[in-house]
């Protein structure tokens, strides 16, 4: 990664935390398409938010990342008059010439490539386009992410699910076009966000909008029976940025769960009062795809009665909080349980108190 200086470093800081943004450009730079990301804004986003966007944009230049804009269908021409008024911008008919050599002079020429075709939909524009244009897709909303009908936020849609979830009304069916895109271009990253969140959705692990995926094909494997051993201790070393002292807690796992690319997994053990959550680990490429979401849901649809132990340092403690009955703190660790009955939990205490390490104290070289 190119050197930052002080004052872009400061405004990422503001974003989201450093090894997220820091892990998020890295891969940006080295992606190998013609530009870094394809934004979709609509019409409101743009009338609402034209400087948000344009700041947004600006500052992604500094950061060597070019996105391309695609206005497409009947308001596109409009939506170009109001982007006309920020000279960031450079603008190309999407069926005139050649669109990687446009998005290289918008480049050189420290500009925000703009695609119009007023005579083409979105969907075909995008099915052109992807992937050699782009791997990233940001649907830029001015009403932000999707959501319920009770006005929450859905930060996934699964569109390759059942029971999916109820969705408000929207001016666009983004979820139709989502499902469309990936089962053609397999491997896009598709999201809907507003302006004024872009970065935030942009860099960080949470994101701030609503991310299209298929959905995970998650294996259930009982004990270690068929495990990939040397893929999943990869992930695990990974994932928790540790070396493991010892690997003789996989042969009390009873139950384990993960990712057909081994991207993600949970192991539980045994014990009198319900299942012992030992390992909980997402690749952190994956963390912002909803795995983790999809394979806690998992566990919990099979499994009714769970505790785990997790370093009181953790940032993700507050989601634990979410999913548990309850907690109790105790030296470095804070304890969980779920579905575990009231008279067994001291004991689900005690035995997370003395249970030992697995990791090496201090993370890999």
């Amino acid at each position: 990664m190119n050197a930052l200086n002080k004052t872009i470093r400061l405004f990422l800081d503001s974003i989201g935390r450093r090894d997220e943004y820091e892990f998020y450009l890295n891969k940006f730079q080295s992606d190998k398409a013609a530009c870094f990301a394809l934004l979709c804004p609509d019409l409101g986003s743009i009338e609402a938010g034209a400087e948000v966007l344009a700041f947004d944009l600006h500052f992604l230049l500094r950061l060597e990342l070019v996105p391309a804009i695609l206005l497409c269908g009947e308001k596109a021409l409009e939506m170009k008059e109001a982007l006309s008024s920020e000279p960031i911008f450079a603008f190309q008919p999407l069926e005139q010439g050649s669109v990687p050599l446009f998005i290289q002079q918008s480049r050189m020429a420290e500009k925000v490539p703009v695609l119009v075709g007023e005579r083409h939909g979105l969907e075909e524009s995008l099915l052109t386009l992807l992937p050699e244009t782009a791997t990233r897709v940001h649907f830029v909303r001015a009403a932000g992410g999707l959501k319920n009908p009770a006005g929450e936020l859905l930060p996934y849609i699964y569109t390759h699910r059942k029971n999916a979830p109820e969705i408000e009304e929207l001016e666009f069916d983004y979820p139709a076009l989502g499902r469309k895109l990936l089962e053609q271009r397999p491997g896009v990253h598709l999201s809907v966000t507003s302006p004024i969140n872009l970065l935030q959705e942009i860099f960080t692990v949470k994101g701030a909008g609503t991310l299209f995926r298929k959905g995970s094909e998650l294996r259930h494997f009982v004990a270690m029976e068929g495990v990939e051993r040397a893929r999943l201790l990869v992930l695990l070393e990974a994932s928790f940025r540790k070396n493991l002292s010892s690997t003789g807690f996989l042969e009390n796992v009873s139950h384990a769960y993960i990712e057909k690319d081994y991207r993600g997994a949970v192991l539980l053990e045994e014990h009198p009062a319900g299942l012992y959550l030992s390992k909980f680990a997402v690749g952190r490429e994956a963390r912002g795809e909803g795995l983790a979401l999809e394979l806690w849901r998992e566990v919990c649809e099979n499994h009714g009665a769970l505790f785990w132990r997790s370093n009181v340092a953790n940032p993700f403690n507050s989601w634990y909080d979410k999913q548990a009955d309850g907690y109790h703190t105790c030296g470095k660790w804070q304890i969980f349980w779920r579905g575990i009955p009231a008279s067994s939990i001291s004991d689900c205490i005690a035995y997370c108190c003395a249970r030992d390490e697995d990791f090496q104290s201090t993370p890999p070289s």
